[in-house]
């Protein structure tokens, strides 16, 4: 399980999961795991800088990675729902 402890790893699991949102369209489903997943390999890749204490062995990244798609997916399915809501009365093709 060393790859997870590689900020490339992390990037381009990022890359693909907000790719495969944008593509198949879960309704943001991915996109938030894909920032998780962003936020994860950019803690890696900054580690020098500011040290952080869940960097240190894959389970704790994963963690970290779980949280953090966690925190930003609820928030962002209340966006999502809150506008769609609002575009459901102005639809042009409601006669």
């Amino acid at each position: 399980m060393d790859f997870l402890l590689r900020y490339e790893v992390w990037f381009i699991l990022a890359l693909a999961l907000v790719a495969i949102d944008v593509v198949i369209g879960l309704d943001f489903i991915l996109f938030s795991f894909g920032v998780g997943a962003g936020l994860t390999g950019a803690s890696i890749f900054f580690e020098e800088t500011v040290p952080l204490p869940y960097t240190a062995d894959w389970e704790s990244l994963l963690t970290f990675f779980a949280v953090m798609s966690l925190v930003i997916l609820v928030p962002l399915r209340y966006v999502v729902r809150k506008t769609r809501r609002g575009e459901e009365g102005q639809d042009i093709n409601r006669y």
